[in-house]
């Protein structure tokens, strides 16, 4: 039943897109991207896209996702269960092979994540906020974090990330390989 829905779903943002009315459309989701082929929960983005393609053609809408991604929500990177060319692939992987574009959410864990020696120290970043957002804005396949903000304290501190740039690849890969190892 859920496919179904999710079809005139896709359908509806179809119309409205011949219409001229969105341009492009995604799926916020929870779980069901970062989770192993065995829970209930599970969908392969392979099979979301190709039913936007049965919906709407080559040229469909369906765009974006967004799921959670942080130092704690790591699923998005580390589970390999998304089904790609013969591969079992991480949903990052599975969006950057499929052309959809990823936007994380809580990249703060709600500040969870704030605590001192929560986050591993790398580079010349000191503030805990912009080392999650760096870590999360620096993984292949995301174009954004969709970051929560309660003050204006909180936009101006995290707005500081923009004055650093993002990390190179290597380095991406090397500060993973300090985390899990």
């Amino acid at each position: 039943q859920f496919l179904k829905n999710l079809e005139d779903v896709f359908s509806f943002y179809e119309k409205m897109r011949i219409e001229g009315k969105v341009k492009y459309y995604g799926m916020a989701t929870w779980e069901c991207y970062r989770v192993a082929r065995d829970n209930h929960s599970y969908l392969s983005l392979s099979d979301t896209v190709q039913l936007a393609k049965k919906v709407g053609g080559e040229n469909h809408g369906f765009r974006f996702i967004q799921l959670p991604y942080n130092l704690y929500y790591d699923q998005a990177l580390m589970l390999k269960s998304q089904p790609l060319q013969g591969k079992d692939v991480s949903v990052l992987e599975a969006a950057l092979g499929l052309g959809i574009g990823v936007f994380t959410s809580v990249p703060l864990m709600q500040g969870r994540l704030l605590t001192s020696g929560t986050i591993p120290e790398f580079g010349a970043i000191q503030q805990p906020s912009l080392r999650c957002l760096q870590f999360i804005r620096s993984t292949p396949g995301v174009l954004a974090p969709l970051v929560g903000q309660k003050t204006q304290s909180h936009v101006d501190q995290n707005m500081q990330i923009m004055k650093i740039p993002p990390m190179k690849e290597q380095e991406f890969i090397d500060l993973v390989k300090k985390m899990v190892g």
